[in-house]
């Protein structure tokens, strides 16, 4: 399950009171909790802060020095509508804010506060807010996705809009570069997110047994079939089916998967009559999948019907803002679980921000997770990088890239003991795709 997003993360909030004493509480809680808070005093100043539509929520306060927070409540949602307001009271004034509730505010906050409270409205900010319209000075955390680099945070909108809709979503990007994780953050950030999300790699699965576990079969419909089964798209009821390694889906079962998506039934193997489905589905490949369409491998009809929504992840070299904060996020867990307070060093950081990573999200996690079980103490530095063995050899004149590929599959599997679904995981592809390139490279 992807991670949550942390409450009030990359919000903006203008905190609006004449009295320094509650804009300093709240701005020590609010900052607590990850939001960014500018303070205004008085009415002039929280207007000309306003002005610009840019902040996330803001809380006013309805005595102000120079005029009424309900006035300045008024003149925000006339001009600035979509910015989410709340109001701030003292129990005299409870009933006025009341008012301002009915007409529009997301709610009352009284003094003195409740942080419970204060949190609450917070979280509804948040959960209103677009995420295009959230702060850019620090990292975006949103449903598990860690986004400090521009083309991320575009990305994150996508997926926020790609939520609203049941079409479904094409996820496409390199290996590593957090497509279930994208996949995750549609069908979290999507009404239905209490419900299943089902994911099914359709690489790793024989051929002969995917159509069952896609479309459920019948009790006796072939060799094994002890009892029926719904297969993945009904067992996800109103949730999500995410498919990924959509590129390595056997030709003859890419017309059932269209006809499948078309009219919104599924038919179990054995049953003589289609079943409906209500579930949304989410496909990902890391395959270039208009060439595989020239190749012949896969219909075109069945590429049209997937590229509804499309989302094009960049790999992470082309971001490299977003380096050193998903670096710090692995320690931080990698700290959490083990009890103890390493960090890195800012040397260390620019070090792993010049590099390449053509592994993606995922090389950068096995490469901060190698550097922490080698430290010998809590500083992370340059050498805790390079440690023996970490650092792969440079490529030599004459070295061919089939080459390295034989060398790699020959060391996933003696990791796994000859384990070739394992060594698929390792190696990041298909079982069908490693069973192809064992016949090529004539691997036992």
């Amino acid at each position: 399950m992807a991670a949550k997003t942390k409450p009030g993360s990359g919000l903006l909030v203008l905190v609006v009171d004449d009295e320094p004493g509650v804009r300093s509480v709240c701005r020590a809680y609010l900052e607590r909790i990850g939001c960014t808070v500018e303070e205004a005093g008085d009415f002039k100043t929280a207007e000309r802060a306003l002005a610009g539509g840019r902040f996330g929520l803001a809380l006013l306060d309805v005595r102000l020095p120079d005029g009424s927070g309900l006035d300045l409540f008024r003149t925000v949602r006339e001009n600035q509508p979509d910015v989410p307001l709340a109001i701030i009271t003292g129990h005299a004034s409870v009933e006025a804010a009341v008012e301002a509730v009915k007409g529009g505010a997301l709610d009352y906050i009284t003094k003195p506060f409740d942080v419970a409270r204060l949190k609450e409205v917070v979280d509804l900010a948040a959960r209103r807010l677009p995420v295009s319209r959230r702060s850019a000075r620090r990292p975006l955390e949103f449903h598990g996705i860690l986004a400090a680099s521009q083309a991320m945070r575009s990305i994150c909108g996508l997926i926020e809009r790609a939520a609203e809709s049941v079409s479904t979503v094409l996820i496409q990007g390199e290996s590593g570069s957090g497509k279930e994780l994208a996949a995750r953050a549609v069908h979290e950030a999507g009404p239905n997110a209490g419900q299943p999300f089902v994911p099914i790699d359709c690489s790793s699965i024989p051929p002969s047994l995917l159509e069952s576990e896609l479309f459920g079969h019948r009790k006796g419909a072939f060799t094994g079939a002890h009892a029926d089964s719904d297969g993945l798209f009904l067992s996800a009821g109103t949730g999500t089916v995410f498919l990924d390694e959509i590129g390595e889906l056997p030709r003859p079962l890419q017309p059932k998967l269209l006809r499948t998506l078309q009219e919104r039934e599924v038919r179990p193997v054995g049953f003589t009559r289609p079943l409906p489905f209500a579930a949304r589905v989410i496909v990902a490949t890391n395959r270039d999948l208009r060439t595989a369409m020239a190749d012949g491998h896969f219909r075109r009809d069945l590429f049209y019907r997937l590229h509804v929504i499309p989302i094009c992840l960049p790999p992470l070299r082309t971001r490299r803002e977003d380096i050193a904060p998903l670096a710090q996020r692995f320690l931080k867990d990698l700290n959490r679980r083990s009890g103890r307070r390493a960090k890195f060093s800012r040397g260390a950081l620019r070090q792993l921000e010049r590099r390449d990573w053509p592994g993606n999200v995922r090389e950068l996690q096995n490469w901060v997770e190698r550097a922490f079980a080698l430290s010998t103490g809590d500083l992370i530095d340059e050498a805790a990088l390079e440690a023996p063995g970490a650092e792969p050899q440079p490529p030599r004149k004459g070295d061919r890239i089939e080459d390295y590929e034989r060398q790699a599959i020959q060391a996933a599997l003696r990791k796994t003991n000859g384990n070739r679904e394992k060594a698929a995981k390792i190696l990041d592809i298909g079982v069908a795709t490693l069973f192809r390139r064992l016949k090529k490279y004539k691997l036992k």
